[in-house]
């Protein structure tokens, strides 16, 4: 399960690459509004740095992904975009993306 999990982390990847996404400049993603926004969106099911497990054991952590070999502002933007079979639909709007790519980026150890 963890290897599909990779897998479609790294088509997501590979998809931004590929795809001429306009990279949104002005945008400008606040690390802090998206912790606040992954605390409130996302800890239901992902493990949010500082904020105990994830609500389910598929969901990888926001640590995980953001060190996934490749991960950066366009994969992610991408892949926020993108509905995913077991994730559910929720739409953010471009700055609301912005904050969450900037707050997931700043878990980069790599």
């Amino acid at each position: 399960m963890r290897h599909k999990r990779l897998i479609s982390i790294t088509l997501m990847v590979v998809v931004g690459a590929l795809l001429d996404v306009p990279v949104f400049a002005q945008d400008i993603g606040n690390a802090t509004r998206g912790w606040k926004l992954a605390v409130r969106t996302c800890a239901g099911c992902h493990w949010v740095h500082h904020e105990g497990k994830s609500g389910s054991l598929r969901a990888p952590t926001l640590t995980a992904i953001a060190n996934t070999k490749g991960m950066s502002a366009i994969a992610l933007n991408v892949a926020l975009l993108t509905s995913h079979r077991s994730m559910p639909n929720i739409v953010l709007n471009a700055q609301e993306r912005a904050d969450l790519i900037a707050f997931i980026l700043t878990l980069k150890t790599k």
